[in-house]
């Protein structure tokens, strides 16, 4: 954890003091670290050899680092910077093919996928694939990427990545003939003049091109020959027999061909890159010079060889082409071992997939199961509280005729006595007895007096008034002759049949009735009984 933590800080200053950080990677033994440390460790090795101008002689190192995070931690935003890098170092090693695009582009996806993508990452990606598209004359989209550079430069607020972005517009728009958009881009170069340390030579090289190309010849030789002042100053490499070479053409404009021939032996005498296609044209150069000076043979002599430094750029060029093939298809063996194992991997997970859709097949079908044995269950507990409640309608119906049956029972008794008694009126020898006549009246008066009294020996209980009326008389606010008359109410009784069974006028049933329901009204009771 302690070593993290220190790889971890020298990251952060990595950009700004990238020769400390380089100086402290040499005080740990690589050896001694886990995978994960090692691999952190290795890419800050490459990132500040880049940032401190070492010479890179191969890509293996960085080969590595990129294959670790992408085989065990994928994850790892460190897998970004080791694609970015491994196209860095291609290019370093002038590498020109493919394999220099493709880890970058990828490095840009992956980039893209990013909620907040790392400016300085941004930065260095996009400002290699402009160059890639710049050296294969795509002009559009080299604009593209170096727009996407720009805006993360300033999101950086680093004023030699702004300064570099520039530097590539500029040229990229020197190359399109667009000269109004260079001198605006040549103008912000020349803002940052004697501001930042090693960028001077860069401003003087395109403001001599630009005067060249307009016409000033003149100015353009001077900066040529500020930018020779500057070399021996110069962190970055630059190569002399080019500074030379334009000083050369500057004097060919001014028309002075001696010093002009002078320049062009001398760029042709330190040529360093001898793999540099356009090595050919040193040698066009003084022949062209040698014909304005008349010296025709040894005019002839260049063109034989420029012709033969042609012919070897070509060479070299066709054994990049093969050497671009053999790489593209060791790319495209590893490409379909890579889609074999994803094929592998998607038949696991397409498995997997259909047996997750089993599982929930089968707990949908089980669940579905379950509610219906659920529905079952409530419709027969629905069905036996319904028939419970049938049950307790019957006996409530059954309180009722036990009721009306003992109604009924009294009236039929009290008639059938009557109707006995009177005919023994029918006998005549009745009125002729006195005694039996007060016997007969006496009968008559008790009669009445039971008819009067029937209320009281059918007084309803409070479960038989209830299961009637649905009334429930808490306060005890009614008499049994106001308890009667809503039990004859509920059996739909009229006036006459009240009056009849109380033994009384309809009158009187009207206003017994208005009190009534007044009296229920006083009392919170329910007067729905009352139909009238």
């Amino acid at each position: 954890m302690k070593i993290f933590m220190t790889l971890s800080y020298w990251d952060s200053i990595i950009d700004s003091i990238p020769q400390i950080v380089s100086d402290s990677l040499k005080t740990i033994e690589v050896d001694d670290l886990n995978r994960s440390n090692r691999a952190y460790y290795n890419l800050l090795k490459v990132i500040s050899d880049d940032k401190t101008y070492v010479n890179f002689t191969s890509d293996s190192l960085i080969n590595t680092i990129t294959n670790y995070y992408q085989t065990h931690d994928p994850k790892n935003p460190n897998l970004i910077r080791s694609l970015a890098y491994q196209g860095i170092v291609r290019t370093r090693l002038g590498v020109r093919d493919s394999t220099v695009y493709e880890p970058l582009r990828e490095a840009d996806r992956l980039l893209n996928l990013m909620s907040e993508p790392d400016p300085s990452l941004g930065y260095f990606i996009n400002f290699f694939l402009g160059n890639i598209h710049y050296n294969n004359r795509n002009y559009h989209s080299a604009n593209h990427h170096f727009n996407k550079t720009l805006k993360y430069a300033h999101l950086e607020k680093d004023s030699i990545h702004l300064f570099d972005t520039y530097v590539a517009h500029f040229w990229n728009e020197m190359q399109q003939k667009n000269v109004d958009k260079g001198k605006q881009y040549l103008d912000s170069l020349s803002g940052f003049y004697n501001k930042l340390t090693g960028k001077d030579y860069f401003i003087l090289n395109a403001q001599s091109f630009y005067y060249d190309i307009t016409g000033d010849p003149l100015t353009a030789l001077d900066r040529e020959k500020a930018k020779l002042s500057l070399y021996t100053t110069q962190d970055e490499k630059i190569d002399l027999s080019r500074v030379y070479y334009n000083i050369s053409n500057r004097y060919v404009g001014l028309e002075l061909l001696d010093s002009a021939m002078l320049y062009a032996q001398m760029a042709i005498d330190i040529i360093e890159d001898t793999s540099y296609v356009y090595n050919h044209m040193y040698f066009e150069n003084v022949a062209n010079i040698a014909e304005h000076q008349k010296n025709f043979v040894y005019a002839n002599d260049y063109r034989k060889k420029a012709s033969e430094a042609y012919k070897k750029s070509i060479s070299g060029r066709l054994d990049t082409q093969i050497a671009e093939l053999e790489k593209r298809y060791d790319l495209t063996e590893a490409e379909n071992e890579a889609l074999r194992v994803r094929q592998q991997s998607l038949r696991i997970v397409i498995g997997a997939l259909l047996l997750i859709i089993v599982l929930i097949f089968i707990l949908v079908y089980a669940q579905k199961v379950r509610r219906a044995t659920q529905m079952k269950l409530l419709q027969a507990e629905n069905k036996m509280k319904h028939q419970e409640m049938q049950a307790v309608l019957m006996r409530m119906e059954e309180g009722k005729r036990k009721w009306l049956l003992l109604l009924y029972s009294n009236i039929s008794d009290r008639l059938t006595f009557l109707q006995g008694e009177f005919e023994k009126l029918t006998q005549k020898y009745v009125s002729s007895q006195p005694k039996v006549y007060k016997e007969m009246q006496q009968i008559l008066k008790n009669t009445d007096t039971d008819l009067r009294d029937i209320n009281k020996t059918l007084s309803p209980d409070d479960e038989t008034f209830l299961s009637y009326t649905h009334l429930k008389d808490e306060k005890g606010v009614l008499n049994e002759n106001e308890k009667m008359i809503l039990m004859l109410l509920s059996c739909d009784a009229d006036n006459r049949q009240l009056a009849t069974f109380m033994n009384t006028t309809v009158e009187s049933i009207r206003v017994r009735k208005s009190q009534l329901k007044k009296k229920m009204i006083e009392n919170d009771l329910d007067i729905s009984i009352f139909n009238d």
